[in-house]
């Protein structure tokens, strides 16, 4: 066998290990977030600086493995563009029911669940438990759909209006303007408490239909690293228990 078909076998022979390999050799990342101004106490991107827990948490756990991750920020349809392409490596927070028509033949790894969270109906405390038939219109977050509502909407029983400001959005209903704030129920009281001062004035109607479910970490790149997460998780319980105390964020027993 020449010097040539030599090194042609021994190239075919190393390119899987190196491709299996290829995280190890690699420290930074590129995580995929939401580009919302105001969003916390999950996150906020302003001024090209992202922060809130959602940063706290994924440095934590890059600074336990020595690696250094990138945040690029996008508007939600396109950060699953660029998700689903590709051009970054992991997206958080995500889903496997948000967007689900469009990963259909994305083969995604979720990590184990992060975060519990609600997205329901926020209403003055005097319009509380009405029935679902006075709800005749709601705002919402722009890029949000409100899925508990969505045959209400498609039959015109329910108009949206979608804001790009939350507090524009939530003004609307601290004005009356709406009938409810389909929202995050976190970052509203987060917002009504901490920003606009006016907290109990907008309360979450949990008699009204919501969606209680949990964030993940996800990619398409490195599902080896998806389980360095999971192993994450469970080892730093205690200081990510301490860092949901921090930030206000907690699971929904009662719910």
């Amino acid at each position: 066998m020449d010097k040539v078909k030599l090194l042609f076998f021994i190239c075919l022979f190393f390119i899987p290990i190196f491709s299996q390999a290829e995280h190890s050799f690699k420290k930074d990342y590129i995580i995929g977030v939401q580009n919302f101004e105001q969003y916390l106490p999950y996150s906020q991107f302003a001024n090209g600086r992202y922060r809130g827990f959602n940063k706290k948490l994924l440095d934590l756990f890059a600074k336990s493995k020595g690696y250094k991750f990138v945040y690029q920020a996008y508007p939600v349809k396109r950060l699953y563009k660029s998700f689903l392409d590709k051009k970054v490596d992991f997206k958080y927070p995500d889903n496997p029911y948000w967007n689900a028509d469009l990963k259909i033949n994305s083969n995604i790894t979720y990590s184990q669940k992060v975060v519990e969270y609600i997205d329901g109906v926020m209403v003055i405390p005097k319009n509380k438990n009405r029935d679902i038939s006075k709800l005749k219109n709601l705002a919402v977050v722009a890029g949000f759909t409100p899925f508990p509502y969505f045959t209400y909407i498609k039959e015109d029983k329910i108009k949206v209006m979608e804001f790009f400001e939350y507090k524009k959005m939530l003004d609307m209903g601290l004005r009356h303007r709406v009938d409810g704030v389909y929202s995050n129920i976190a970052v509203t009281q987060y917002y009504l408490r901490e920003v606009l001062n006016q907290e109990d004035r907008l309360i979450f109607d949990e008699n009204l239909p919501y969606i209680k479910s949990h964030r993940y970490l996800s990619t398409i790149k490195y599902p080896d690293i998806i389980e360095e997460f999971n192993t994450f998780l469970k080892k730093y319980k205690h200081r990510i228990d301490t860092l949901k105390r921090n930030y206000n964020i907690h699971d929904y027993d009662n719910f």
